[in-house]
């Protein structure tokens, strides 16, 4: 199993994609019965001082005040079965659910610390309390007189999430409606489709075309000397719209609505699997076809 050397404690920082954090949560509400939290593998790249967790899986374990059972099997073949799908993501630390450090952090510390030169320790809050989602990240160093360890000591170090393009439009798309406080929007959220493409397109076109707005009136403003331009905001529009294919009005039109459909076509199999799914629950038979 590979290692990573992570750089000093002093300086190191971490950074968090939020579908780890999904990961975490379900994790911990499909949890057993009388388990008081979840341990897990975080798994990620080094970048200069910066952690960077991309993914996790859990680690089956039993735990008491003194001694910590880690299903090591289990733990081993996870990573191996990642290595096949991202061999450049590496051991670099654990999590556990909770809202604060448990006495036997240490001995788990000190399993994962065989894994990684310096293993960070993720702690996510699953309680949400005082109402926030709580996550902390922590480093540790052996307390030591002379050659005899006495203690174990985690240092809290930043810890953000950072969200990348596919990310953020699925976070968005998660809160739309969220923030709205009426009744009717809260009575309402759990029968709208997180699938309606219809209303989710015309959000982004909306979207996409304040943007393109804002963009050239920042151009305008530049080229008429009202404001004073950043090269750094020039060339990060030149790349953009170096990116952008050109195309033909019917070819643009074209392509368009062929992606349109095919999305469309992807949503009503969508459902109709899920509305077979449904019926078969409710007529108590795994036997029923789906498709």
């Amino acid at each position: 199993m590979s290692t990573v050397l992570l750089p000093s404690t002093s300086s190191v920082s971490v950074k968090v994609h939020p579908v780890v954090l999904f990961a975490i949560c379900d994790a911990y509400t499909r949890r057993k019965e009388h388990q008081d939290r979840v341990i897990g593998t975080l798994l990620g790249v080094v970048v200069d001082n910066t952690i960077e967790v991309k993914n996790c899986y859990v680690v089956p374990h039993n735990e008491s005040s003194d001694q910590v059972m880690v299903d090591v099997v289990h733990h081993k073949t996870m990573f191996d079965l990642h290595q096949k799908v991202a061999p450049h993501e590496v051991i670099v630390g654990w999590f556990a659910t909770g809202s604060e450090l448990y006495n036997s952090d240490a001995l788990i510390q000190e399993f994962y610390s065989k894994e990684s030169q310096h293993p960070v320790h993720m702690v996510v809050d699953t309680t949400l309390r005082d109402d926030k989602f709580n996550i902390s990240a922590y480093t540790s160093r052996t307390l030591a007189l002379g050659d005899k360890q006495l203690a174990t000591e985690f240092v809290e170090i930043p810890c953000d999430t950072i969200f990348g393009d596919v990310e953020r439009v699925g976070a968005d798309l998660m809160l739309t409606g969220l923030n709205d406080p009426s009744p009717d929007a809260k009575k309402d959220s759990s029968s709208k489709s997180l699938t309606d493409d219809a209303e989710s397109l015309q959000a982004s076109m909306a979207r996409l075309a304040e943007l393109v707005s804002r963009a050239a009136e920042y151009v305008e403003n530049v080229n008429s000397g009202k404001v004073t331009g950043d090269p750094a905001i020039g060339r990060y529009l030149a790349d953009t719209l170096a990116l952008v294919p050109h195309l033909a009005r019917p070819d643009f039109e074209r392509i368009f609505n062929e992606s349109v459909q095919d999305n469309m076509m992807v949503t009503f199999l969508s459902d109709l699997l899920r509305a077979h799914v449904a019926l078969a629950e409710r007529l108590g038979t795994a036997a029923l076809p789906i498709m």
